[in-house]
This record gives structure tokens, C-alpha cells and sequence, in this order.
């Protein structure tokens, strides 16, 4: 049975299952952390199911329903790929920022915690990603109904901002008031 995500329902399933695995991801980093794995390794794994993930999901999704000359299936637009070099190089430029950014995110893991890193990169991606999408195709995107949950993760990010400048100050207040008992 082929996986249908054309309708609102499956849409929404889709989106709750990603939030709950958002949720989980800097939970899951910390345990493993604490467990003696090192967050480069973490990374790489996570680079690796990333790529076998979007393969999976290619074939899958992209083989499901009937293929029409209009909309061929996945392996069709694989032996077309020769006449589609600059969509080929945008995906290509895309997963190299993509890379990068993950890459600059771990970074910003060692430097102000893994918890405020997680909540503004992850706001900062659907920020751009939206924006630049709407941008690139206005033709579909309706500023609506995107926007309002794009401005719900700008306030993410700013609040994630705020935590951390608190929490920064709060070790600061606890670490002069340790050196003052000794």
C-alpha cells in the first residue's frame, strides 16, 4: 500500500512525527554524551541516516502512485537527469549548505549548549527555508498561512537568545559566589 501525503491528514502526521523527533534529538545527544560517544561521531551517524533516510524515502515516495508523462516516477526523472544539469547542481549546492551548516551548528554546540544551539538553528533553517522557498515560487505559497508559523520560530529563535544570555549570566553569579567560599 503506497503512503499518501497528499491530503491534510498525512500531511499533519508527517509534521507531528517530525516535531516529536526534533524534540528527542538533543535529549538523545546528551544521553549518548554521557554514555563516553563522542559528538563527532553522534554527527557522522547522524550524517549517515540522513543520506540513507533520503534514499529510502526517494524510492519510496517516489515510486508510489501511477506515473503519467507529466509526473514520472522516481527512476524516470533519475535517466533524465542529463537534461536537468542545473536542477541537478541547485540540489547539489543545497546539500552542501546544508552540510555547512550542520558542520557550524556542532560548533556552536561546544560554545553555548546544546539546547539553545538546537532551538535556534533548527528556527533559523525554517526560517530561511521558507522564506526562500516563497521567494523562488510565489506562485503556490500562500504568506497566510506560512508566515504566522515562520514568525512563531523567529520567536523561537529570539527566545533561545534570551535563555542563553540568561543562563550565561546565572554560571557567571554561580562561579563568583563558588570562589568566594574557599
Amino acid at each position: 500500500m503506497p503512503i499518501s501525503v497528499d491530503g491534510r491528514g498525512g500531511a499533519i502526521a508527517l509534521m507531528l512525527a517530525s516535531l516529536f523527533l526534533l524534540g528527542t534529538w538533543p535529549a538523545l545527544l546528551t544521553l549518548l554524551e554521557r554514555r563516553g560517544r563522542l559528538p563527532q561521531h553522534t554527527y557522522l551517524d547522524y550524517s549517515i541516516t540522513n543520506l540513507l533516510a533520503a534514499v529510502v524515502i526517494a524510492i519510496k515516495f517516489g515510486q508510489a502512485g501511477e506515473t503519467s508523462p507529466g509526473e514520472p516516477d522516481f527512476f524516470t526523472q533519475l535517466g533524465q537527469m542529463k537534461d536537468n544539469w542545473p536542477s541537478v547542481l541547485m540540489a547539489m549546492a543545497g546539500g552542501l549548505a546544508i552540510g555547512l551548516g550542520n558542520l557550524a551548528s556542532q560548533y556552536a554546540w561546544a560554545f553555548a549548549g546544546l539546547s539553545v544551539t538546537n532551538i535556534i538553528c533548527s528556527s533559523m533553517t525554517v526560517l530561511l527555508g521558507t522564506t526562500i522557498n516563497y521567494v523562488l515560487d510565489g506562485r503556490i505559497n500562500r504568506a497566510d498561512i506560512l508566515f504566522p508559523g515562520v514568525l512563531c520560530f523567529l520567536i523561537a529563535v529570539f527566545l533561545g537568545a534570551a535563555v542563553h544570555s540568561s543562563n550565561a549570566k546565572d554560571d557567571e553569579r554561580k562561579l563568583s559566589m563558588s570562589g568566594s567560599h574557599f
